[in-house]
This record gives C-alpha cells, structure tokens and sequence, in this order.
C-alpha cells in the first residue's frame, strides 16, 4: 500500500462534542474516520515492521531502531525490560515501541503511507473540527507519532505540559480491534489526589482528545493480551511548526 486517502466520518457533529469537551476537558469520539480509511489505515499499522523500542531511563532517553534490536540476545532485552519494571517503581518511566511520524516526515524520510496521515492531521478539515470541539481556535498544526504497546508495556503517570511545546490539546487515535478492558493499555486520568477520576478503553477508530495539562497514563497492556495496542498519538498545538 504506497498511499490512501483519508476522510473523516460523515456523522460526526463537532458542534454537539464541543459542549461535551467544555464540560469534561476531554472527549471520546468513536467513528473518526469513515470506515473504508479506518480499514486502509489499520492494515497499514499492522503491515508495519520499522518499529522503534522507545523508553527512558530517569531522564534519559532511549530508542532502539530495528537493526539495534536484532543484533540483541534475548538475554539483553529481558534485561531491558527488568530495568523498565524497577524504574516504574520509583518514577516516570516508558516502554513502547513507536515511529516518529512528525520528526520523519519532515526529514523527508517518512514511511509511506505515513506521510498521508501526516498531511491528514494538518489537512483544514482536520485542523477545523479539532478547533471547534476543543474551543482553541488558534491551533495551527499536530504532531503525531504511531504507538505500539505489546504485553507488559506502559506509561506511567505524567503531564504532557513542555515548556515551548504550545500544546493545546493531547489525542490518542485508537487502532485496535476488539479490544477488551480486561487486557489493560487503558487511557487514564488521575485528580490532584492520585485518584482514578476516569479513562477509556482503546476503542478501534475512536479519538480521545484531553487538555493539557493533566495527569494521566497508560496502563501495563495485560500479559494475556490477544495483540498489541495501536494508536496515533500526539499534540495539537498553536504557533507556527519549528520544523516546517
């Protein structure tokens, strides 16, 4: 599949979500795109194999492309995902495979058909209905990276707030199949006191979008998980891109 067309679902009222989002500052939104371009897009996710072993380690971060990661024992990532474990115990700590989609396209390098999904989430029809359920107006462009969170990976409890990021909104858009609740990966929100105040599951073709800043996470996808959990994730922010 060298390209597709992407559409947003017909059915989609932005209008009637905007109150929704006003009110919770954050929405689920199931049936983003139409069917036939959640289809085309799923296929492209699951056919994909340059994916990137992305964690840290306190502030450090690590990513191990697919050649790094072949010339390791099995020993060696055992041993790498043990250290993920114990750092979660202690702090912020990641370990998900991911593709940089924002930071490859505009080297020039980005997988195809990755390249069209970029250009769709900075396409006007996109830009415009994010502006309308989220109220920010002045969001100009989104970042974006795929994510692929296979058992035992996660994402600890953090705020996506970066200093000079312009970040106005955070979106997860959900590509999994079939997912059940029981098999983790859950998209979850936390209140000043640590408490649980809500989440969703990661429904296929479904876009979660939540205001920054707010703590959240993504919990362990559970050992007894059927697949792997796949997502578009990333920022929709104001300003002119740094990297354009």
């Amino acid at each position: 599949m060298s390209s597709f067309n992407l559409e947003l679902s017909n059915t989609l009222k932005a209008r009637e979500l905007a109150a929704a989002y006003k009110q919770a500052g954050r929405i689920h939104i199931p049936g983003l795109l139409a069917d036939q371009s959640a289809a085309d897009l799923f296929k492209a996710i699951a056919d994909f194999k340059e994916w990137v072993l992305h964690l840290n380690q306190g502030d450090k971060l690590y990513d191990i492309f697919p050649d790094q990661r072949k010339a390791m024992t099995d020993q060696q990532l055992h041993d790498l995902r043990m250290a993920a474990y114990a750092g979660a115990q202690k702090g912020f700590q990641y370990i998900y495979d991911n593709y940089p989609i924002y930071d490859a396209y505009h080297a020039g390098a980005c997988a195809k058909p990755f390249d069209a999904l970029f250009e769709f989430l900075n396409s006007k029809p996109f830009i415009e209905f994010v502006r309308t359920v989220t109220g920010h107006a002045d969001i100009t462009f989104a970042d974006a990276q795929l994510t692929k969170f296979s058992p035992g990976d996660f994402l600890t409890i953090h705020d996506d707030n970066v200093y000079g990021k312009d970040r106005r909104a955070a979106f997860v858009l959900n590509m999994t199949p079939e997912w059940q609740p029981d098999w983790g990966g859950l998209l979850q929100f936390f209140d000043k006191k640590k408490h649980v105040e809500g989440g969703f599951t990661p429904s296929f073709n479904a876009l979660n979008i939540f205001s920054i800043p707010k703590p959240h996470a993504v919990s362990q996808v559970s050992t007894f998980s059927r697949r792997a959990r796949y997502s578009i994730t990333g920022w929709l922010r104001t300003g002119t891109d740094p990297l354009a």
